[in-house]
This record gives structure tokens, C-alpha cells and sequence, in this order.
């Protein structure tokens, strides 16, 4: 963070909090308590603000910067320009990048002279990056030094310039054209002897990635090399920025979110659940349940289809749901589990006949366990032998393909560059249950002619 400016506040005479006694116990808290405490209390953005000028100071804008994004946009939204310059020069670039893009274009073209030159320039630099690349959430606030320099040089350098920069605990080594040639951790440069220089003390080979890869690649290669800073290069490697460890946990939150949106069969957005507006998540779920719903239809049609297999034996009507709802439960378990698989690394597209056979085995395992219990259960109900054999068979039949296409369909998706969430939870079990209703079919109609 820079160094603490003071907060002019604008009508600081109307705060509506006048509680010296609350505003004396913010002061004592953590900023992120601090912020989670204001976002708690349910107050407006004009009290938020009010109140952070009473906190006041650096407490108030680490405090800020706390703030849900939702949140900092409201607040800046509401024309208290001049107070809140200070808080939004004092956010990470990446971040003051991701509010900017957020707020009306009004607030945004009244604020943004008022910022300072250099920041002014950090903003239209990240600002032209691709929404979800690595140079659209790095930070340009790391510490670059010459390899020229001694370990004595380099530490007198570092108490200069760490005020200013995100994080120190790893020092990037660049030529004099900006080029990444090494890094090497603090640790590192203060257990080293000070005469010797940091071309002889740095990791040459250093992990980074291109400004344009995918954010949730770039994180991945953090937590597989457990690296609290990733840097960033352009295509003649020179250094960018860098991604942070906080950076990194904001961008697994978002995935993890947007793929329980997707499993839930609902359209994924980005604002809070009180910040939506009700026709937008509206559509969000329309979407999805209107596509349920043409997919469930398919189900009555095939049961239209075989009304006679029905009119036949009426009692094969009676063990639809649980044939039906068996296997859409298998084939979501399925899907569940290669869904995370494949976020997690531990299977790719190309594994493909690996999970085919694991799968194929797998599906005749249950089928044949559960379609032997259903078989028992619908004999001694019913004392009908071709009424169990029926249901039996098909529960071995549904199954095994439910099994295959919960755990196949998210690789063949992944191939073609799609998000394999899509597969998992309810458009899952809707579309197994089509099918699973087809073979329930077929095969009653199949037993119903070798038995007649």
C-alpha cells in the first residue's frame, strides 16, 4: 500500500453514525473486519463512506479495498468524488482496474482526471487486457532489480522501494531492456554475503506465463508449484506484472462459484445475490428450466410411444420413477466425479478409453447389484416373474449407460472446449432420464413378446 494520505471527507458534518464509541471500536479492528463489520450492519454506501472518513486515515482505506466489489462500486456511485480518490488511488491496479470497469461511465469519466498521471497509465495499460487472461488480474506493484547490483545495494534498494510494491518476499532479476532473467526470494538475498551479486545468487529458470493465458491455468500453475507470486511476460519476455497468492484464491472462489452455478442449472453471474435484479436472474434460471422442461417432454413422448406396452401390463407404470430416478442418480454421481477430475488435472480428454472401460465395469457392477435387489423387491410384491425380470434388466441396462454418459460426456465437452459443469446435476439426470425411459421401454416390449 503507499503511504498513508489524509481523507479529506465532504460533509463530514452530516455522518448519520455518531456513536464515538463504535467508531473507537472499528479503529481497533483488522480492515477486513473492519469492512466485513460495515457490509454486516446493512447500512447504505453514504453511511460506509461516512463512516470510514471517521475511522479515518490508512485504517479506512485498507479497510475500503476489504470491501466486496459490489460494494466499492456503490459506494463510488455515490458522488463523494474528492473523498474517494484517495481510497481508489490506494487499491492494487488490478483492482482499481476490476472497480472502474464496474462503475457508470459518468462516475468513471469524473474520477479518473483526478487520479494521478503514473496510475492514469497503469489503468489504460491493464485495461486493454482480455476479461479472464493472466494480464487482466496481475498487479505491476513487484520489486525488479538490476543483476549488476550487490546483495548490499539490492537490500538498501528494497527498503525503498517495498513501501510501494504488493509484495517483496520474491525479487525479479531483468536486464536493462526489461527482460526476466532470474528471481530470487528474500530469504535468499538477506542469507546471502553482501559483496556478491544477484546474477551469481539468482534462479535463471524461472516459471512464468504469457500475458494472454487463461486465469484458471495460471492459478493452477501457483498451486502446483506453491508460489506466492507468478510473473507475467509479453512475447519477448519481458516482465508485466505478476499474479498474487490473493489473486489466485479470488480467481478458484469465482470458478468454483460459476461451476455451481452451471451444475445447478442456472446461468452463472458475477454480482451478489441481493446486487442482481430480479428480471436478470429471472432469465438466468428461465433459461435453464425452459430447456428442462422441452428435455423432460421427451420422457412423455416415449411414454406415449409405448402405451400399448403399458396398456399391456399397467403395473410397469408403478416402477417407472424408480428405474428413471436410480439412474439419473448414477449418471450424475458420474459426471460429478469426472467434472472435478478434470478441474483438478487428474484426467484429461485424451484418457478417454481409460474411463471407458473404468466406467464400463463399473456401470455392469451397479446395474447388476441394484437390478438384483429390484428384482427380489418386484417379485414379492407382485408375485410377477416377467414384471421383475423386466425391471431388473432394465435397471442393469439404464445404469451402465447412465454410468458412460455421466462420465464420457464431460471429457467429449472439455475436447471441444466447452465447460463440462454443463453435464453435472440437473441437464444430466434430464437427459439420462430420456434415455433410461427409452430402454425401460424397449426392453418391457422385449419380454413382453417372448412372454406372450
Amino acid at each position: 500500500m503507499s503511504a498513508s494520505p489524509q481523507i479529506i471527507p465532504e460533509n463530514s458534518a452530516s455522518c448519520r453514525i455518531e456513536d464515538r464509541r463504535q467508531v473507537e471500536a472499528l479503529r481497533e479492528m483488522h480492515p477486513a473486519d473492519i469492512a466485513e463489520a460495515l457490509e454486516g450492519a446493512g447500512l447504505e454506501p453514504e453511511e460506509i463512506v461516512e463512516t470510514l472518513v471517521k475511522v479515518g486515515n490508512s485504517l479506512a482505506i485498507e479497510a475500503f479495498a476489504h470491501l466486496s466489489l459490489e460494494t466499492q462500486k456503490a459506494c463510488l456511485e455515490t458522488g463523494r468524488t474528492r473523498t474517494l480518490l484517495q481510497f481508489v488511488e490506494n487499491l492494487e491496479p488490478d483492482d482499481r482496474v476490476d472497480l472502474l470497469k464496474r462503475v457508470d461511465a459518468e462516475v468513471r469519466e469524473a474520477i479518473l482526471p483526478l487520479i494521478a498521471q503514473a496510475e492514469r497509465n497503469e489503468i489504460r495499460r491493464l485495461w486493454n487486457y482480455r476479461e479472464g487472461t493472466a494480464g487482466a488480474v496481475m498487479t505491476t506493484e513487484y520489486c525488479n532489480l538490476a543483476p549488476e547490483l550487490t546483495v548490499r545495494e539490492a537490500l538498501e534498494t528494497l527498503r525503498l522501494l517495498a513501501p510501494n510494491k504488493e509484495t517483496i518476499y520474491h525479487i525479479y532479476v531483468t536486464d536493462e531492456r526489461h527482460h526476466l532473467v532470474g528471481v530470487l526470494s528474500l530469504r535468499d538475498l538477506i542469507l546471502s554475503k553482501p559483496q556478491q551479486r544477484l546474477r551469481d545468487i539468482m534462479e535463471d529458470n524461472v516459471i512464468s506465463v504469457p500475458h494472454d493465458l487463461d486465469v484458471e491455468a495460471a492459478a493452477d500453475l501457483i498451486q502446483k508449484y506453491d508460489f506466492l507470486a507468478l510473473p507475467v511476460v509479453d512475447d519477448e519476455r519481458r516482465l508485466l506484472g505478476i499474479i498474487t497468492v490473493d489473486d489466485v484464491i479470488d480467481i478458484i472462489e469465482a470458478e468454483n462459484t460459476e461451476d455451481f452455478h452451471r451444475i445447478s442449472a442456472v446461468v452463472p453471474f458475477e454480482e451478489e445475490y441481493f446486487q442482481r435484479s430480479m428480471p436478470r436472474l429471472f432469465w438466468s434460471r428461465f433459461c435453464w428450466l425452459a430447456i428442462l422442461l422441452f428435455t423432460s417432454l421427451l420422457s412423455t413422448t416415449v411414454m406415449e410411444w409405448n402405451a400399448p406396452a403399458l396398456q399391456e401390463m399397467v403395473a410397469l407404470a408403478f416402477f417407472i420413477p424408480m428405474v428413471i430416478g436410480t439412474c439419473g442418480n448414477a449418471a450424475t454421481q458420474s459426471a460429478t466425479m469426472v467434472v472435478r477430475a478434470l478441474a483438478l488435472g487428474e484426467v484429461r480428454p485424451a484418457d478417454f478409453l481409460r474411463v471407458f472401460g473404468r466406467e464400463v465395469w463399473m456401470g455392469i457392477a451397479l446395474g447388476a447389484a441394484l437390478g438384483l435387489i429390484a428384482y427380489f423387491r418386484v417379485f414379492l410384491q407382485d408375485h410377477n416373474l416377467v414384471l421383475a425380470a423386466i425391471v431388473g434388466t432394465a435397471l442393469l441396462a439404464t445404469l451402465l449407460l447412465a454410468n458412460l454418459g455421466g462420465a464420457l460426456i464431460p471429457l467429449a465437452l472439455r475436447k471441444l472446449h466447452l465447460d463440462p459443469a454443463l453435464t453435472a446435476g440437473p441437464l444430466m439426470a434430464t437427459l439420462i432420464d430420456a434415455i433410461g425411459i427409452t430402454v425401460y421401454f424397449q426392453i418391457a416390449t422385449a419380454f413382453l413378446k417372448s412372454f406372450r
